[in-house]
């Protein structure tokens, strides 16, 4: 019961930051809309387990970041919301109310992570606005912000579904070294990716997928050799 009341809050939080993010900008034109719908899309297809099954890295928090950095929240909120939907729908088949949880997760994560931005000041209307070191509090404060109401709302659903404590759920799955480096690698990415789609614009869609690709590559590789470095079981010793 607290769980299906939990999820249904989740849900009507990620419409209620759509509502106040307000309508997208109907002048911006499908292109655009549909770039970085494609780049979300992407992001949210190349999820991989962190070692150890604790927690995992996702691809599309580096997409979010730069949509959210890029596009007024109004479209950011909508398209990597949309585009977390379609993949829970499509491509990784889970089921309809799971889909409607990351949605309203993602929807709430985004307004929240863009609105923190952009009240600290933070500025990215060309690469010189970007990378002006002004940008640097806001920046970090959205990554902050962006990873605590994510991993929060996550460890929320993990607490009740198991039974165990939001806290204990939090630190076991979010709040541990590799966790917290990789979703600073990953906000960094973001960064970057922003930062090469004002340079070099929808060119810079080839540059981003080539790292993604590496870096996942890289990602995989070091899960595997910390899984074959680990001591066999006892059971496998006997």
């Amino acid at each position: 019961m607290l769980l299906t009341v939990y999820v249904t809050l989740v849900v009507a939080a990620g419409g209620l930051a759509m509502w106040a993010a307000g309508a997208p900008d109907p002048t911006m034109g499908v292109l655009p809309l549909l770039f970085w719908f494609l780049a979300n899309l992407l992001g949210e297809v190349l999820w991989l387990p962190a070692p150890k099954g604790r927690g995992y890295l996702s691809m599309a928090n580096a997409a979010n970041v730069a949509t959210l950095i890029l596009l007024p929240p109004s479209t950011a909120v909508v398209v990597c919301a949309v585009a977390g939907l379609t993949a829970d729908l499509v491509f990784r088949r889970r089921a309809w109310y799971q889909g409607l949880f990351n949605f309203g997760m993602c929807a709430s994560t985004v307004f929240v992570a863009a609105l923190v931005f952009r009240a600290a000041g933070g500025v990215s209307a060309d690469v010189d606005d970007l990378l002006m070191p002004t940008n640097a509090a806001p920046l970090f404060l959205m990554g902050l912000t962006y990873f605590m109401v994510n991993t929060g709302l996550v460890a929320g659903v993990v607490a009740l579904n198991s039974g165990g404590s939001v806290r204990e759920v939090w630190k076991t799955s979010f709040a541990f070294p590799y966790e917290l480096v990789g979703a600073l690698v990953l906000n960094l990415l973001g960064y970057l990716f922003a930062i090469l789609f004002l340079t070099w614009g929808y060119m810079s869609a080839f540059v981003a997928v080539i790292a993604t690709y590496f870096i996942r590559d890289a990602y995989v590789r070091y899960v595997r050799d910390a899984k074959a470095a680990e001591p066999p079981a006892m059971d496998d010793a006997a």
